[in-house]
């Protein structure tokens, strides 16, 4: 594991960027560190590692340097062949990490650090551990309260494994036995407890997360990597008391060979995560593209339609402004009958009520701006023009639900309209709508034939006709809007 994040550092020693959590890589003691991530984008990123995550690192490497001056000076001067060998391999592991695509590195030093821990107890994990960590933070700069962390958490978790196996066992007498390999399995547990402990608490100080989230989140799968490793660093240090060094090298080819397959697979395998991430990239910048035509066509459509309302209105002189008046009217209602807005269903609405009389482009201009009341003859040719909008939209791809609307703006809840006779739930719900709507602007209207009605009197009309011309449903939500209209309403009878 990677205790701090490695990000660049200021003058001080200080992480310039916020450490991110990402999985991390199966390793203990001086190895032991957080990966390193990019910082989020959301969110203010320090410039400084907290001060209280600053504090847990000073008392953590004043801890480490505690036990190390406790035990380094019980280490034996003979027989150190081993301890030299089994550093320069945990070294040479680290540095040959294996960064699994950008974001997670995987190395084998826990096995070699075990072995230490095995054949020399303490004494020689706390000689060890501070030799690694320095080598890893070579050539930056070590006097970074990062490097300070990673010494004092590694002398930590491996004194306290070593300590702990030395204690189960007769380190002079190590030999294959279920007490030997019950020990090795605790201790290894022991390095994974206090490396994780101490690791997800300053983790948890410096990202501001809990350290039950940081753990669950990039520690608490290490544990099994732990135990295997243990029982390889027992196998090595066993080969090397039966067969000396031969012997280690030949415990230790196993695991850098595994290295170097993964390094394979993992070089093979990131060439083709590249190409899948270019062309990701490629196919959500083609949706980005999609999306923004889609969106300006939209509009287009929008602006079109908005266009051949106020055409149609021009045309009808007397009405001017009727059908955007009525359109607001309409979709105040269908919101406050729950209809999301944006949705489908809003869409076809409001567009069947722009385009409600665009059949009247099929009647002539003598019924259309005549003066007075119209004959029975001209008020069924008026009649015509739900059906003839009906026909002039229905075949236009995005208004074919809106043509539906249109052809039903003048059936009546009881039936009695035109010109299916529907009723009840049989008209769409955005013609029962648009029938309150039109009406309403009708009544509080100025027609060639008569003088707009009070709002107070509309309403009155409206109320009265519930159940009979209008959906009482509708008729709710046009109370419940009315109070909203009021002011214009007023304002423009004014004018």
């Amino acid at each position: 594991m990677r205790n701090m994040a490695e990000q660049p550092e200021n003058q001080n020693g200080l992480a310039v960027e916020r450490p991110q959590l990402i999985a991390v890589r199966p390793e203990i003691g001086a190895g032991t560190h957080l990966p390193e991530r990019e910082p989020r984008e959301e969110g203010p990123v320090p410039h400084a590692l907290p001060r209280s995550a600053v504090v847990f690192s000073v008392v953590t490497f004043l801890l480490g340097v505690a036990v190390f001056a406790v035990y380094a000076p019980r280490l034996s001067h003979s027989g150190l062949v081993g301890l030299f060998l089994l550093t320069a391999l945990a070294v040479i592991a680290d540095r040959l990490s294996i960064l699994i695509y950008s974001e997670s590195k995987v190395s084998v030093s826990f096995i070699c650090l075990f072995a230490i821990a095995v054949l020399y107890g303490p004494a020689g994990v706390a000689v060890a551990a501070p030799i690694i960590t320095l080598s890893l933070h070579l050539p930056w700069n070590v006097l970074s309260f990062r490097f300070l962390f990673n010494v004092g958490s590694g002398i930590l978790a491996d004194v306290f494994a070593a300590a702990v196996l030395w204690a189960l066992i007769d380190p002079s007498h190590i030999e294959v036995s279920p007490q030997v390999v019950s020990a090795a399995l605790v201790a290894a547990g022991v390095s994974y407890g206090v490396s994780s402990f101490l690791i997800t608490n300053v983790v948890s100080l410096t990202t501001r997360q809990s350290p039950w989230t940081v753990w669950q989140e990039s520690f608490q799968w290490l544990f099994p990597h732990y135990m295997v490793f243990g029982l390889l660093g027992l196998a090595c240090a066993l080969a090397y008391r039966a067969l000396g060094v031969t012997g280690l090298l030949a415990f230790v080819a196993p695991p850098f060979m595994m290295r170097l397959a993964i390094k394979q697979y993992v070089d093979k395998t990131s060439r083709h995560v590249a190409t899948l991430k270019g062309k990701n990239e490629q196919l959500e910048r083609a949706n980005r593209e999609i999306l923004a035509m889609s969106m300006r066509l939209k509009e287009t459509y929008d602006a079109t339609l908005e266009a051949l309302a106020a055409a149609l209105d021009a045309r009808d002189r007397d009405t001017g402004g009727h059908s955007s008046r009525v359109s607001v009217y309409t979709m105040d209602m269908a919101r406050c009958l729950g209809i999301k807005e944006g949705s489908a269903e809003w869409m076809d609405i409001e567009r069947a009520s722009l385009l409600h009389d665009v059949g009247k482009i099929g009647i002539a201009d003598s019924i259309l701006n005549k003066p007075g009341p119209l004959t029975a003859e001209e008020w069924q040719e008026m009649r015509k023009h739900p059906a003839i909008g009906y026909e002039m939209l229905r075949d236009v791809k995005f208004l074919s639900v809106a043509a539906e609307i249109v052809y039903s703006h003048h059936e009546r809840y009881d039936g009695k309209g035109y010109p299916k006779g529907l009723k009840d739930d049989e008209i769409p719900l955005g013609s029962r709508i648009f029938a309150v709507a039109d009406a309403f602007d009708a009544m509080t209207s100025d027609r060639p034939y008569r003088r707009a009605l009070d709002w107070r009197k509309a309403r009155e009309e409206i109320l009265t006709n519930s159940g009979v011309q209008f959906d009482p449903k509708v008729v709710e939500a046009f109370r419940e809007c009315l109070d909203a209209w009021k002011e214009g309403l007023e304002e423009r009878r004014a004018a």
